[in-house]
């Protein structure tokens, strides 16, 4: 998506965007802001939306840049949060613009990378990694590769299940996407980038991070499939949490 198209939706974004933080059953955004928050450290929310974490972040740090390529998205945050002095919104796309924010002790970054050009991608990457000071940590949330295949597999089954003869069930499950071998997977019919974990350590250290966690946010089976069946249980689908500190 676009500049327009995020704009399009700022003001059906709830409705619309699915809400990573209000799914994280865990807590595992929020421990890991308390875990950085310290006193006077500046963070960043990177792909900020309609302002999902702002009041969070806020609250913790003692500046927080809500940094969006959608001016609606920052407009509608910026409405929600008429008591935060400690917010500055800035308008920017990283994956054609320079950084025009300063890097911070933290920044947030929540299913923001998902590109499937790599040549938008990786300038995205690399403005997000250097918003992060040295000694900083990058706290990023992304779509896992791993989480789509089993999905796709849960599909055959269940395929299978309903009486589909094999060939048959595994056509109805296929991702669709044109380059699943670089992790782009269609969702509601736009190529999105997902990850491997182990493609996230490596493009992380190659940025000068070392990862200091890596966990699965957890959402039920009613996130990819209408209905699911009740016997669809556990193993289910996730996002990638990533913390990293750079180092360099």
């Amino acid at each position: 998506m676009n500049e327009r198209d995020w704009d399009n939706v700022a003001e059906s974004f709830e409705e619309e965007i699915f809400n990573v933080p209000a799914n994280d059953r865990k807590g595992i955004i929020l421990s890991w802001v308390d875990r950085l928050a310290s006193e006077g450290a500046k963070a960043t929310d990177l792909g900020c939306g309609v302002g999902r974490t702002l009041a969070m972040m806020a609250d913790r740090y003692a500046h927080v840049y809500a940094v969006d390529v959608s001016s609606q998205c920052l407009e509608v945050a910026e409405k929600a949060h008429p008591e935060r002095t400690n917010i500055t919104y800035v308008h920017a796309d990283l994956s054609t613009d320079r950084n025009s924010y300063p890097a911070t002790d933290v920044v947030l970054c929540i299913n923001t990378l998902l590109n499937a050009s790599l040549e938008v991608r990786e300038p995205l990457i690399d403005r997000t990694c250097r918003s992060v000071k040295r000694g900083g940590h990058l706290l990023l949330v992304v779509p896992s590769l791993n989480s789509a295949l089993l999905t796709a597999y849960r599909h055959l089954q269940w395929n299978l299940r309903d009486g589909m003869d094999a060939g048959e069930a595994q056509k109805a499950a296929a991702l669709k996407g044109g380059g699943v071998e670089h992790g782009i997977v269609q969702i509601e019919g736009v190529p999105t980038k997902h990850y491997l974990k182990e493609e996230l350590e490596a493009m992380l250290g190659e940025k000068g991070f070392e990862v200091l966690d890596i966990q699965k946010i957890e959402y039920p089976w009613t996130t990819e499939f209408d209905e699911p069946p009740t016997w669809m249980k556990a193993p289910y689908p996730w996002d990638w949490f990533v913390a990293a500190k750079r180092t360099r």
